[in-house]
């Protein structure tokens, strides 16, 4: 164990970050520790006292399992070709029939409970070991993203992108913070760079609402949704996946990271002409709630257990007092019910910098990671954007300068579209949207000042809103320069 680390470690050294010549090395060092811990196993089964206690019925039983999870291991011979692949494959068909027999010996013994369920709580161990082995033995050729579960999927939709004996590649191109896996589909394993399709995977529910998303933005303006190519989702199972048709193109965000403001500024110009053509197409005259205080307050645990002391409580500054964080959400609650949006439209749910994607050659805007889409206030997709924006990890002045050029930009086209539209209360509902995007956005941040700033800016805009009287509401004006300077 100790040479192949060694040898790992030396080799990923020359190789690029998640490239696959690192992917693969990986593979083999998690190949090598998974049969290590798999004769370690095998080591403590040996010493189970229990095992003596067992009649000689359930003893032979138990040791015609052990010897198909040692048929198995014979199988595993470790290749840089797709051997391990054929291995891993017959490995995976192999564990669901040890596990069958595993119960039905259980169930069998007559032995009392406590005996047996030492052998089985072992015997459980080494058949959930052999399986994460069968999911090493593909990712060894395909990368992390490939596993057991997934690779019928994946297999069936590449070979229907391309003639069915073509080789094809598995490149993981995210790990969401819920866990979800994203990776893209090749027509080689080579690096051809041709690039078929993206795979999603994570939990069934979110799958189910993203494709609901996808078949609304369709119906709605099917320009800037991507198209499904295949799904395998079920109520009720944990995991579910679609195929997805790739968009080329970069995010907003890898425009704003490497500074490439000329794009960056024609691309929010052609989302704001695409923004209100899709707000007026999908506009009904039902009045939006979006209840942004209770999404606040849903997230406020995740909050505080990163910056356990960002919202302040009650305080008396020379004997003014001043209200604590949970009491601004309690006091600006009852307001926003009576500020609802005259109008609702569809929205993307979850609009951040990382899930617009602009194709310069194109020049076309598509939107990706629709599983929020729904019809709501057109106010909270703009304030997630401009929260988004304002919370990008760039900290030297011009370029900040520049992100709030962009955002300037984007409140003055959402309020021609309001005073278009006699919506009245748009500033006020944006000051709540936004108190609650920037207070939530501390989540990502681990910088105490820069959090800091962001939940300040919160504090403000809800207390604002709480001293407005009800004849004001009207006239209050989004205080930009202030919010938004640094």
């Amino acid at each position: 164990m100790e040479k192949v680390e060694l040898a790992v470690a030396v080799d990923v050294q020359r190789r690029k970050v998640d490239g696959p010549g690192f992917q693969q090395s990986k593979s083999l060092e998690r190949l090598a520790r998974l049969l290590d811990q798999l004769g370690q196993a095998c080591l403590e089964f040996t010493v189970i006292k229990p095992l003596k206690q067992l009649p000689e019925k359930s003893r032979k039983e138990y040791a015609k399992l052990l010897q198909l999870i040692g048929k198995s291991l014979k199988l595993v011979m470790i290749n840089l070709d797709k051997a391990n692949t054929r291995q891993g494959l017959k490995i995976g068909r192999r564990i669901p029939k040890i596990s069958a027999r595993l119960s039905a010996a259980f169930a069998a013994s007559k032995s009392g409970v406590n005996n047996s369920a030492v052998v089985d709580f072992q015997l459980h161990r080494m058949i959930q070991l052999l399986s994460e082995l069968a999911d090493a033995l593909l990712a060894a050729n395909f990368g992390p993203a490939m596993r057991l579960q997934n690779y019928k999927q994946l297999k069936n939709a590449a070979h229907a992108m391309t003639d069915h004996n073509g080789e094809f590649s598995v490149e993981r191109l995210a790990l969401t913070r819920s866990g979800s896996t994203i990776a893209m589909l090749k027509a080689e394993h080579a690096a051809s760079g041709n690039v078929m399709a993206v795979y999603k995977e994570g939990q069934s529910q979110k799958v189910i609402e993203e494709l609901s998303g996808v078949e609304q933005w369709n119906q709605v303006y099917p320009k800037v949704a991507p198209t499904v190519l295949s799904h395998h989702v079920k109520q009720g199972d944990a995991l579910g996946s679609m195929v997805i048709e790739h968009l080329p193109g970069r995010t907003l965000e890898s425009l704003l990271l490497n500074s490439q403001w000329e794009t960056a500024h024609h691309l929010i110009d052609k989302l704001c002409r695409t923004l209100r053509k899709i707000w007026k197409s999908s506009r009904t005259p039902e009045p939006a709630q979006p209840e942004y205080m209770q999404q606040l307050r849903k997230r406020m645990a995740e909050t505080r257990h990163t910056h356990p002391t960002l919202f302040n409580t009650e305080q008396t500054i020379c004997g003014l007092p001043r209200p604590s964080f949970d009491q601004l959400i309690d006091r600006v609650e009852p307001l926003e019910r009576e500020l609802r949006a005259p109008f609702s439209v569809l929205i993307h749910g979850d609009f951040n910098v990382d899930n617009v994607i602009f194709d310069e050659l194109k020049d076309r805007i598509y939107f990706i990671d629709l599983h929020r889409a729904t019809y709501s206030d057109y106010v909270q997709d703009l304030s997630v954007l401009m929260a988004s924006i304002y919370r990008l990890p760039i900290m030297d002045a011009a370029p900040r300068a520049e992100l709030m050029r962009l955002i300037h930009r984007l409140y003055q086209f959402a309020r021609q579209f309001a005073k278009a539209h006699n919506d009245a209360t748009f500033d006020a509902r944006l000051a709540i949207a936004l108190g609650r995007s920037l207070a939530t956005s501390t989540r990502f941040i681990y910088d105490p000042l820069f959090a800091s700033r962001l939940a300040l800016r919160a504090s403000y805009l809800m207390e604002a809103i709480t001293l407005l009287s009800p004849e004001k509401i009207e006239q209050y004006r989004l205080p930009l320069e202030d919010i938004f300077s640094d």
